[in-house]
């Protein structure tokens, strides 16, 4: 079979993996609240494809893969889908903002001291102590979201907000906070019938993790020997396509939960995005220093740097809206589609027209 052909048939593949892992995070999700549920539980299940891909990448030798697919997965997370979420909630909002509850902006803080650790590693290189501390970092994040879980007063105060139009309405009469009412209410019942049974999310995810699991080498081995061929950099493949097959639930769960505009809803989909991140720039990048390490990987400077770079700024930006603006707007969420569109011609221009001559061939395992 052709690496064109492997390629495609595994990416197919790897695309309804990460939809059914989606699927099944969602179906799960529905029991928990905004803080546990998405900085945990969802954002670990979405983020398990891209961990997969990581993981199989390092064992497989194929370093340079794991470094664009980590950072083309963050970025795209960090502006894409943020960006969605952002864009489609305030749309769908009278007063065209939102406002995140203090536990998503404490997640964005913990995701902006985060970057502390791609940010050292970008000017060292491999390192033990970088790799524990952010081993060390998610167990703390971990551990501080179980503890902090969002209070019920915030969650009827987030209602108030999102119904604020009807009591501006009121005034002009209360026909109008009836029909909010009333709308509220049929949106109640339809989240209700909407309920999936728990054994059907777990079905979702334990099919989701098998193909993903059969179908990541192949993938990242076709990747590679098509980047060979083509003499280009296996980074840049995997900075645009990796994210795709990866993150595509996140993306769709952050424009599901924020079309219609609910408060709850887009801080759900905002502290999933965050909390997913966060085990990116932590514990991922904990697993790529040990990894070095172990297997003695050579640290391809300025390549890897740059990918960590660019993984830090993004971050950075998505963090700093999140902790430090008050009042979201849909500005906010267009200037994050332009940095990701300006990290993308960034990567692009340099890993076309990189110079293979210094940098070691990759090892890639035959294709079946």
């Amino acid at each position: 079979m052709t690496p064109v052909i492997t390629a495609f048939l595994s990416f197919a593949f790897l695309c309804f993996a990460s939809w059914c892992v989606g699927e099944g995070g969602e179906i799960l999700g529905k029991k928990y609240d905004a803080s546990i549920i998405g900085g945990l539980i969802i954002a670990w299940l979405n983020t398990a494809p891209e961990a997969i891909f990581f993981i199989t990448a390092l064992t497989s030798d194929n370093t340079r893969f794991a470094v664009g697919a980590v950072s083309g997965s963050s970025i795209v997370v960090c502006t894409v889908a943020l960006g969605c979420c952002i864009v489609l909630g305030t749309r769908n909002r009278k007063g065209g903002t939102v406002q995140l509850q203090p536990p998503v902006r404490k997640q964005c803080l913990i995701l902006l001291l985060s970057l502390l650790i791609p940010l050292f590693l970008s000017l060292v290189g491999y390192n033990v102590f970088f790799g524990i501390f952010g081993i060390i970092y998610y167990l703390v994040f971990i551990g501080y979201s179980l503890f902090h879980k969002l209070p019920e007063d915030e969650k009827k105060e987030d209602r108030d907000i999102e119904m604020g139009g009807g009591v501006v309405e009121r005034k002009n009469g209360a026909n109008n906070e009836i029909a909010n009412s009333e709308s509220d209410d049929e949106d109640t019942d339809e989240d209700e019938e909407h309920d999936e049974p728990l054994y059907k999310g777990v079905f979702y995810l334990f099919l989701g993790g098998i193909l993903i699991c059969y179908f990541s080498k192949p993938f990242i081995d076709s990747i590679v020997s098509l980047a060979s061929s083509w003499e280009i950099n296996p980074i840049l493949l995997a900075f645009f396509l990796a994210p795709i097959a990866s993150e595509m639930p996140e993306i769709l769960e952050s424009i599901s939960l924020s079309r219609k505009g609910h408060s709850q809803s887009i801080n759900i989909a905002f502290s999933n995005l965050i909390g997913g991140t966060i085990t990116k720039t932590t514990l991922l990048m904990g697993i790529f220093c040990f990894f070095a390490v172990v297997k003695g990987f050579e640290w391809e400077s300025p390549t890897y740097s740059l990918c960590l770079l660019l993984l830090t700024i993004c971050a950075a930006a998505a963090s700093g809206i999140g902790y430090f603006v008050s009042k979201i707007k849909q500005q906010h969420g267009l200037i994050l589609f332009a940095i990701f569109l300006l990290a993308g011609i960034i990567q692009y221009k340099y890993n076309i027209n990189i110079d293979e001559g210094n940098i070691p061939p990759p090892v890639v395992d035959p294709i079946a």
